[in-house]
């Protein structure tokens, strides 16, 4: 074999190099193409936010069997979620539970602060996982274990700082639903001295709840939207734990912690009129109160938003009335 056999004659290095621009420009030809992502891993995040707080429930003015459920839903950007919720149903009699956070120095009468039946625990107790899907703005969420489905119409705050849900449907018997997220953490808590200096008046109270009242002696659903609640100048009391105010009509609100933790997001309102209270010789009430477990709404920005939550008076001390004395249903108060 001759010595330069071995070697580039110039046209074989004309070769090679066309050969290795080629390769630089598109790849090189021999390698298998990379499989393309699967569109679980490419998913979208529902109004590019991964936390919301969420209120569903399922409610019908002819029924005495209602249920509501409180939670906190993840989505993660491969296309699965996972949520913790609170239930509560009218096919349960439960009573008021305390969250261990004493209203004392208040407007209000001094009393511990009482919630739903269970909301003090310090996790839920119930927990899903799933799968969710997002197309033109609807997302449908599918739970594993043939625990249902449900769809909701996604939209942004202008700044872009939140994300609402509004309920769609259900496979699973929820009639109406309240969500909003973010992508503050669980742990991103709004202190009671914040929530007091927020403009409550320019917050909406929008509701449905399952009643029976003086006014409509039937089992109602009860709707409103565009108010503010009815409380809205809160103090600061129970050395910074606890806002509290006292109505026109002598009805004392309490909003706390669900527990004596701040590591959350979880609070509860409670209210109850001070006339029902002497009336059983008592100094804090411990009849049908009020009892509605919140969830804080918290943007990305860290600034406080209002509340998602449900309420879950379920009756205890009016025998005689069984579930048409229940109060139960979800609720906003927000300024999103």
């Amino acid at each position: 074999m001759p010595r330069d056999s071995h070697r580039f004659r110039p046209a074989h290095l004309a070769v090679a190099v066309l050969t290795l621009l080629v390769s630089c420009l598109f790849g090189a030809p021999a390698a298998p193409a990379a499989p393309a992502a699967s569109a679980a891993s490419a998913a979208e995040l529902p109004g590019g936010k991964a936390r919301f707080a969420v209120a569903v429930g399922g409610l019908n003015a002819g029924s005495t069997t209602n249920w509501v459920r409180l939670g906190q839903y993840e989505f993660a950007a491969d296309g699965t979620v996972s949520e913790d919720h609170w239930h509560w149903t009218q096919r349960r009699r439960e009573t008021r539970s305390s969250t261990g956070v004493q209203a004392a120095g208040c407007p209000t009468r001094s009393c511990t602060v009482r919630t739903a039946y269970g909301y003090q625990s310090s996790a839920a107790p119930q927990s899903l996982t799933g799968t969710y899907t997002l197309d033109a703005g609807l997302l449908r969420i599918t739970w594993a274990g043939g625990q249902g489905w449900e769809e909701w119409n996604v939209t942004e705050a202008s700044d872009g700082s939140l994300a609402t849900l509004a309920f769609v449907r259900s496979g699973f018997g929820a009639t109406h639903g309240f969500g909003h997220g973010s992508n503050a953490a669980w742990n991103a808590r709004a202190s009671a001295a914040t929530v007091a200096a927020a403009d409550h008046a320019s917050f909406d109270h929008d509701y449905f709840l399952w009643k029976v009242s003086a006014e409509n002696d039937q089992p109602h659903i009860d709707a409103g939207a565009g108010s503010p609640f009815w409380m809205r100048d809160w103090s600061v009391c129970g050395s910074g734990r606890c806002l509290a105010g006292r109505s026109p009509s002598d009805t004392d609100y309490y909003v706390t912690s669900a527990n004596t933790s701040t590591s959350h997001r979880r609070d509860t309102l409670w209210h109850w009129r001070t006339a029902l209270a002497d009336g059983r010789g008592e100094h804090c009430y411990t009849g049908n109160s009020h009892v509605k477990p919140m969830i804080q709404i918290i943007d990305d920005d860290g600034t406080f938003r209002g509340w998602v939550g449900v309420e879950a008076s379920l009756n205890q001390s009016a025998p005689d009335q069984g579930r048409y004395a229940d109060d139960i249903g979800i609720f906003r108060i927000t300024d999103a």
